[in-house]
């Protein structure tokens, strides 16, 4: 035992001695591994994160989420629906709802907008939920008490014990805090995260009453010991089929049940598993290049490894030298990877906390450092081998007798060609895909959002809820913001939308026109609905296509009036003009269509504008959270944000102001998830290519320096520079082109997978295909082109004089 540790030190002073003898080739392959395993190791985080890792729930696998379908495969529940399904014993033994909401929080020192989620009672205790201080919200709660998160308890009050039993006022009433919910609690559903500062108890409508029918319930349960998501499908699918029976304005309607795991992570999964398809690529470029370092080292070095096998030295010994190297290049390049990796998920935790809440607190664990300490003795062992097997099968006689710039045979220069080739068809694979995506990008925000963006700003208010539950404050708080905002210095237009454009889907109801039958409510037309302020259309410049605009003075409820989209028109009209058109609003109460204006993208730049219908804020209008938007006559909107704060606020001190930003922002956001998981395979791309082009660089050079004596002769034998370029740009670009080939395959081959990632654009699509092609030959002729030059510089003289 001690002649094998003796053995392996001094095999690993030897090594260390090896390389320090290299320091430029040593330097390239950590390079190139900390690069490899710091992408490799950021992105498995992420994907380990939503796609590995247990929900943080008492036995998660039975959990389940509940999703009305109709029109989409994710909607929300009715109360009224919700009751059925909860009283419906068999298969789930406890079900459980919540809705979000925004509110105004006032504090001793300020006021502010906050989210706050509403919950049955037996939500927290079903997720199993431990709280860090205080209690759970329970099933006998009533209004008056909440939980907040941790993350408010910390900002806003010290983290103090004496949380518990204080008096907080949400939207003007008292609520008294029960508990301090654990770090970082939220609650999945879809793609969106569950999470608010306050969390309060859910009263539910009484059954039969207007609100029982509405649907803003999102709704989980836990299946009964051995009970199976298919059974629970199947009795839902039973009692929803009853409801809609009863109900003929829900025909259509049935109830999907998923997983609570696998519903979380729907909509992330592709999109993360191309990204992680994308740095195993990265990484097996990497390792391939340090592979092919090694061996153009190995190569060099035949001479020395043939005089330590004429010495005693046996092919163990040898293969062992090789292998240790490895592994030594290999040890520092994956703490440098992790180095990197801990940068990378720090800064993807950052940018995907809006993006991809899932990933938000991102953070390197010991899961991922184990993946990577594995990854580590496995491109060790990959990287060493190839050169240690030629080293050891080096044969003596011809390796003593060769000169030091003399050629070696075909086997190794084919090993060093092929891993140059595999490099660069990775690389072009990689290069393709993220030009599609960004390219796909490109398209989304150059879609004309059916309105002017620039300049006008954005800006959300909150306001507490009158404490008589009348709307004339709310009436009051937003005719005077608006004018106000109107009124300021180089503001054009300024006006209210009850939904913002490219933020957030409509809310939307089935239209009854004035003598349609309704004798089968699933054939009714579905409408989204905004509400307006006239000044609206102002700031949007949408064109007015036939009728007139909304007014001031069209704020009777008792005879509404809205403004419908062209969609709308073409839709249900026929592009005909529907002004004096008239549909049911209320029992026996019509509004009249008075005007049709142009499409906006409401739903974002994915999406075709959809039919819409625009009322009149000054109608019955009872809301607390106001968009509202102005457009400035010229400018950057960013510089008249204070003073648009100011502006509200001298209408109510107390109001909560958040979210101030130029509309062109807003529009970029709505493809922020897009637009990260593609800057994300842009920066995995360039990693690649620069390893790629390294590598490339790297043979070539090597290439040079064992053909010195070769170049030498025909130098002396009157060779021009250029036919030695050429030559060596010959052999260089000989790689590129078949690397380029192959890649092109496997590009075409994986095409069909792209089809649902990008937008706009077809996976084979020839611009982007040749821009990437061009660029890596291009890229590829210039990495070939210096070790070419430095060829012409071989003095013939001192390269015959080497041997």
């Amino acid at each position: 035992m001690g002649d094998r540790w003796f053995s392996f030190w001094q095999g690993l002073r030897v090594a260390l001695r090896s390389l320090r003898r290299a320091p430029g080739m040593s330097l390239a392959a950590i390079g190139c591994l900390g690069l490899g395993f710091g992408v490799t190791a950021a992105v498995f985080s992420a994907v380990d994160r939503a796609l590995v890792q247990p929900l943080p729930f008492r036995e998660p696998e039975r959990l389940i989420t509940v999703h009305r379908v109709k029109e989409f495969p994710s909607m929300p529940l009715s109360a009224r629906m919700y009751s059925d399904l909860a009283r419906s014993p068999g298969a789930v033994q406890s079900l459980a709802a919540m809705t979000p909401e925004e509110v105004l929080i006032r504090l001793p020192d300020q006021t502010l907008q906050a989210g706050l989620v509403r919950v049955t009672g037996n939500l927290l205790p079903m997720l199993g939920v431990v709280p860090q201080r205080g209690r759970l919200l329970a099933p006998g709660d009533a209004e008056g008490v909440i939980m907040v998160s941790d993350q408010f308890w910390r900002a806003r009050f010290g983290a103090s014990d004496s949380i518990l039993g204080r008096t907080i006022v949400v939207d003007g009433a008292p609520q008294s805090v029960v508990g301090v919910l654990p770090v970082g609690f939220q609650v999945p559903n879809e793609s969106r995260m569950m999470r608010a500062e306050v969390w309060a108890p859910l009263q539910l409508p009484p059954e039969g009453s207007p609100r029982s029918g509405g649907n803003y319930l999102f709704v989980l349960g836990r299946l009964a010991p051995a009970a199976t998501v298919g059974r629970a499908q199947s009795e839902f699918g039973t009692v929803v089929a009853r409801r809609v029976e009863a109900d003929p304005m829900l025909k259509g309607t049935t109830v999907r049940v998923v997983p609570l795991q696998a519903n979380a992570v729907e909509d992330v999964q592709r999109p993360l598993l191309m990204l992680l398809a994308a740095v195993a690529m990265v990484l097996l470029i990497a390792g391939t290049n340090v592979a092919s370092l090694l061996l153009a080292r190995s190569i060099q070095r035949r001479r020395e490894m043939a005089v330590r096998g004429a010495l005693g030295a046996s092919r163990g010994a040898l293969v062992r030298s090789a292998l240790l190297e490895s592994g030594i290049l290999t040890a520092i390049g994956l703490v440098l990877g992790l180095l990197i990796a801990k940068g990378g998920v720090a800064t993807i935790g950052a940018m995907a906390a809006d993006r991809l809440p899932q990933l938000a607190g991102l953070q390197i664990d010991g899961r991922v450092i184990a993946l990577a300490a594995g990854l580590a003795v496995l491109v060790a062992l990959l990287c060493g081998s190839l050169p240690a097997w030629w080293g050891a099968r080096t044969d003596a006689q011809s390796a003593l007798g060769a000169g030091r710039g003399s050629s070696v045979g075909a086997g190794p220069r084919r090993a060093l060609g092929g891993l140059v080739v595999l490099e660069v068809a990775l690389s072009l694979l990689l290069l393709i895909g993220a030009g599609l995506m960004l390219n796909s990008v490109r398209r989304l925000l150059a879609n004309d959002p059916g309105f002017d963006p620039e300049p006008v700003l954005s800006l959300v208010a909150t306001i507490a809820p009158a404490a008589d539950g009348s709307a004339t404050e709310s009436h009051r708080f937003l005719t005077g913001a608006v004018a106000a905002l109107a009124q300021l210095p180089g503001v054009e237009n300024a006006g209210y939308v009850s939904i913002l454009p490219y933020r957030d889907w409509g809310r939307n109801f089935t239209i009854v026109y004035e003598g349609q039958p309704t004798d089968d409510p699933s054939k009714l037309p579905l409408v989204e609905s905004r509400t307006v302020t006239p000044g609206f259309f102002g700031v949007t410049r949408q064109r007015l296509l036939s009728g007139r605009l909304l007014r001031d003075t069209d704020g009777d409820p008792a005879a509404p009036v809205v403004v419908v989209n062209a969609a709308l028109a073409a839709r249900d009209f026929g592009g005909v003009s529907p002004v004096g058109k008239r549909f049911l609003a209320g029992n026996n109460l019509f509004a009249t269509i008075v005007g049709v204006v142009s499409d906006i993208r409401n739903s974002g730049p994915r999406y075709p504008p959809v039919p819409e219908v625009y009322w009149n804020a000054g109608s019955d209008y009872g809301d607390t959270q106001y968009t509202l938007l102005l457009r400035l006559k010229q400018g950057d909107p960013r510089t008249l944000g204070p003073a648009a704060e100011a502006a509200v606020r001298s209408i109510d001190r107390f109001a909560a102001i958040n979210q101030v930003m130029p509309m062109t922002d807003v529009i970029r956001q709505s493809v922020g998830r897009t637009r990260f998981i593609f800057s994300l395979m842009a920066v995995f791309a360039a990693v690649a290519l620069i390893l790629a082009v390294a590598g490339l660089y790297g043979v070539l050079s090597y290439a040079v320096l064992q053909q010195s004596r070769e170049l030498g002769i025909r130098a002396a034998l009157g060779g021009s520079s250029a036919s030695i370029v050429r030559g060596v740009l010959r052999q260089g670009m000989r790689l590129v082109v078949a690397g380029a080939a192959i890649g092109l395959g496997a590009a075409f081959a994986t095409a069909q997978a792209m089809e649902t990632m990008v937008f706009g654009v077809r996976p084979v699509d020839p611009a982007t295909w040749d821009v990437a092609t061009g660029a890596l030959l291009a890229i590829g002729a210039l990495a070939a082109l210096i070790p070419a030059l430095r060829a012409t510089r071989v003095d013939p003289m001192v390269a015959l004089r080497s041997e």
